[in-house]
């Protein structure tokens, strides 16, 4: 099992200390908070050491003070600073013990070179159901990076339960890069839960570094929309997103009629290096499969369908070639790159994902698509 460490302040934010690995204290988070503000119990996590936390704005409601208990056991009262409830974020202040607490430090949570779908993250929080001092910890991975009313989201694996809201996410550096807001129960993909990310509370960290300005600011904007059903996961173990799209025929071709059937997903192009390879290498497959067992799709974003029409009989594609005009099935499945190819079983879960060139194509898809 690979070991990870975490950061805690003892100081300020540049003088930090670096703790043992995840794995070895699985339960000892000292700059995660449970937090109180009238009926409502959430989490929260400490960003400075002089007290200040963030946690979700649902968490603290209208309430303009909430109880504070930090891992070691030891309750304190604080002041709502400043709440966005378009992010759903807040801001506390700990009255007393200043200079004294362990904080963590916030990371890049906007994807990135070193931030990719499937990179490990850890989740810490006080679920209502725990009754113990330390926090308790879920482990996932990256499923997406959604944005919703123009705000930022990390979605992830990840189990949260009640009272998880306002905790951290945590990156495989130990840095805090979401804070959980909350978990689509419908889902079957196991990517349930979400987490506003922690870029977003650029404007109430500045109340925590800008000039130490601990003036209450309480600037409400709009509730929190519900996540769209739409944003699921699209990486490998997840169901397949769903859509409909046009063929060259004119005839629209669901995802969801080829239930029961394997499904070989190809993103690919008219001007994308590999991708005339890789349509002439489905096509073979399709004529070499019966119709029952798999169904081929080839599916073009963004381009017009004269341009898709004539590049598909040049390379003399037979299977089904999808016009992806306005991007639909693209937002869905997030390819990194073209071409891209997604293996989807009977159960209509993704169970491959391949990227780029196949060096002996026919070959290597057949043996895949036998795998499952």
């Amino acid at each position: 099992m690979a070991v990870g460490f975490f950061i805690a302040c003892t100081g300020s934010l540049a003088s930090c200390i670096a703790l043992p690995g995840l794995d070895g204290i699985y339960k000892r988070y000292p700059f995660v908070v449970r937090i109180v503000a009238g009926d409502k119990m959430g989490s929260g996590v400490m960003v400075n050491n002089s007290g200040y936390a963030l946690t979700s704005w649902h968490v603290v409601g209208d309430d303009k003070t909430a109880h504070v208990t930090t891992s070691d056991g030891a309750e304190y009262t604080g002041n709502v600073l400043a709440v966005d409830r378009s992010k759903d974020l807040a801001l506390i202040r700990v009255m007393g013990g200043a200079g004294e607490f362990a904080c963590a430090k916030p990371g890049n949570s906007i994807e990135s070179d070193d931030f990719q779908i499937g990179d490990a993250i850890t989740i810490a929080g006080y679920p209502a159901y725990a009754d113990s001092i330390s926090p308790t910890v879920s482990r996932g991975f990256v499923c997406a990076f959604p944005t919703i009313e123009s705000v930022s989201f990390i979605q992830a694996s990840a189990q949260v339960y009640p009272g998880s809201s306002g905790g951290p996410m945590i990156n495989r550096f130990g840095e805090v890069i979401g804070i959980v807001n909350g978990k689509y129960t419908n889902s079957s993909t196991g990517c349930t839960t979400f987490a506003t990310a922690v870029d977003e509370a650029s404007n109430l960290m500045h109340l925590v570094y800008g000039a130490d300005n601990e003036k209450t600011s309480y600037t409400y904007t709009t509730p929190v929309k519900q996540v769209p059903a739409s944003r699921i996961c699209p990486n490998v173990g997840c169901k397949a997103p769903g859509f409909s799209l046009p063929g060259l025929d004119g005839e629209q071709v669901a995802i969801e009629a080829c239930k029961g059937r394997k499904v070989l997903l190809v993103f690919s192009g008219s001007n994308c290096a590999g991708c005339s390879q890789i349509a002439q290498c489905v096509s073979q497959i399709y004529e070499a499969w019966p119709e029952d067992q798999l169904e081929v799709m080839v599916i073009v974003s963004g381009e017009s369908d004269v341009v898709i029409r004539k590049w598909a009989a040049a390379n003399g594609i037979k299977c089904n070639v999808l016009l992806d005009t306005e991007g639909q099935a693209a937002d869905l499945y997030r390819p990194a790159a073209k071409p891209a190819a997604y293996f989807i079983d009977t159960y209509g879960k993704i169970k491959i994902k391949k990227i780029g060139i196949l060096d002996n194509c026919s070959q290597e898809i057949d043996a895949l698509l036998r795998l499952y």
